[in-house]
This record gives structure tokens, sequence and C-alpha cells, in this order.
């Protein structure tokens, strides 16, 4: 839990009595100071306020003074809908003294409570856990409890997301003329590519297993970040591919009736699909309509982008 619940003060409160208030809770490092709209204007520092007041005649001077002489009014605010990543991404790029300070959290502008770094570096740490206990193996990405949990939130925030599901055309008979030891790393080639093509912040990548692997974009440029992984992949595969088959884009395997078939070079299909807010009840029923634009997609030959048009 990162929202901690602290009454705020008032600009006017005396220096004196804001000493009174932080001993008074041991546990108290800053206190919020709000205007009469409940707006944060600043925050006071329980360890720079104390060592104030060990200071000859800063008592007599300073005590009954407002404690806004003597507050940090440049403090971290941040809106209560901000993901963990984002305010991981925000602290980050703060002075060490902001960090000391944690962050005030407001609900449309108005005071909600306090956070602080400890606390959130705690939960990125349970996530970063999560994250690698539910972690595929080869690629290293996230698997299919964290990648159905990153679903159902972006769901619950009713904030627009496209899912796009990735997909390998003709792996199997590549695994079989060139082993799974190639197979593996072209798995591993499409994990990079894809972790490469997507915006660190604001997207996440997962690796639903095998040749399968989905993307959900929160950013505006998904379609050219798609049409740049299936650029990467198909320059990429032709380093697995002897020249021979290269030359003729293909080879040939016996099937189980001894029979010869011609398969194309691996590609990369993906099936992209655009959740608006309230477009979609569930993550069961995006994944169905994904599954199908990647089916789509699969259809058409070489390395494919297909993106959803239908209206449910």
């Amino acid at each position: 839990m990162l929202l901690r619940r602290v009454t705020p003060i008032s600009p006017n409160t005396s220096n004196e009595n804001t000493l009174a208030l932080f001993n008074s809770n041991e546990d108290l490092m800053v206190l919020p100071v709000v205007d009469r709209e409940q707006r944060p204007i600043g925050i006071i520092n329980r360890l720079q306020l104390t060592d104030r007041f060990s200071r000859s005649y800063f008592h007599e001077i300073y005590g009954r003074k407002p404690c806004t002489e003597f507050m940090v009014t440049d403090p971290v605010i941040v809106d209560k809908n901000t993901s963990v990543q984002d305010l991981g991404s925000l602290l980050s790029s703060v002075s060490a003294w902001q960090l000391l300070n944690g962050f005030i959290v407001t609900d449309g502008g108005r005071y909600l409570g306090i956070g602080t770094t400890q606390d959130l570096l705690r939960v990125i740490t349970d996530m970063q856990i999560g994250a690698a206990r539910h972690a595929n193996p080869l690629t290293g990405l996230p698997g299919n409890v964290p990648i159905h949990d990153e679903i159902d939130k972006r769901l619950a925030r009713n904030a627009w997301f496209c899912l796009a599901y990735v997909d390998l055309d003709h792996f199997k008979p590549f695994n079989d003329v060139y082993g799974f030891a190639k197979g593996d790393e072209v798995i591993a080639l499409t994990g990079r590519i894809l972790a490469d093509i997507a915006d660190p912040v604001m997207d996440f990548v997962g690796h639903v297993g095998g040749d399968d692997f989905v993307v959900l974009f929160a950013s505006a440029d998904w379609e050219q970040r798609c049409t740049r992984a299936l650029k990467y992949f198909e320059v990429g595969i032709r380093a697995f591919f002897h020249a021979e088959d290269l030359a003729r884009r293909g080879y040939e395997t016996e099937n189980r009736k001894g029979e010869k078939e011609f398969h194309a070079l691996t590609a990369m299909s993906i099936g992209a699909v655009e959740a608006e807010p309230g477009r979609f009840r569930n993550r069961h029923e995006l994944i169905t309509v994904s599954a199908e634009a990647k089916k789509k997609a699969k259809s058409l030959p070489g390395n494919t982008l297909h993106i959803n048009q239908r209206r449910y």
C-alpha cells in the first residue's frame, strides 16, 4: 500500500505547533501543507525542522511564525491514478532531497495522502520478484500470469491501449529441419526485437509461450513500432537459414506420408486490436478478438500486420 493517510496542516500553522505534531508521532517524517481548497502547496520535513529548533534562539524568533517560513515549496505531487511504473520513472529524475520527502498524492488536484520512497521501492521489488517468478526462462519476459494481470489493470483503468498478438509462421518445420537449439535462438531473437521496439515505460511485452508473444501498447505510434518489429525480424531471421534456402525462399521437408512439402521462411505475424475505453468487458473478450486478428495476419504471406476493424 503506497498511500498513507496523514492529516495535512494549513499555511498558518506555527512552527512550534508543527514541531509538536512531529513529536506526538515518532513515525511521522513529513507534513503536507494545503490551502483552503485542500490543494497541496508544500511539505514540511521533520529532520529539517528539528535541526532548526536545535539552534540558539530559533524558538524565540521563529516558533510562532507560520510553517511556510521553512516549507519545501517543490514537493513531488502525483495523481492517485499514476501507475507504479510512471511514479518510479518520475522519482528517478528528482533530487535526493525530494526523494527523502517522498511524494504527495492527490485526487483531482486535492490532497489525498502521502507516499514514501521506501514504500515505493518495496512495491517495485515485490513486483519484480513476482515477474521473475512467472518469467519465461528463455526470454526473461513476463509469462501468462503477469500478462493477464497487466491486461486486467489496463482494462480497469478504462484507458485506451492496443494489444498486439505476435506469432511466428512456419516455426515447427524450422525446428524439425534446423533443430530445437536454433529454434530457441529464434524465440530469443523475437523477444529482443519486441522489447527493443516497445516503450519501456508505456508499453508491456510478454511471452505467452513457444513462439507466441503479446505487446500491450500505450504508445500512440504503436503501428509504426509493429512495422519496425516486422522489418527487424525479416532481416534478423536470415542469419538462421542456409544460403540455398534463402535463395529459394524456403525449404523442403517430408510429411508423414513421405511426400515432399515446401515451407516458406519463418516470418512474423501480428494481429492488433485497439482496446478503446468500454469496448471490452474483460480480457477474455479482448484475447479472443486478438487471436482472430492474429489468425488473419497468418493467412497472409510474409511478415504481416493485421489490424482488427470489426466492431462489437
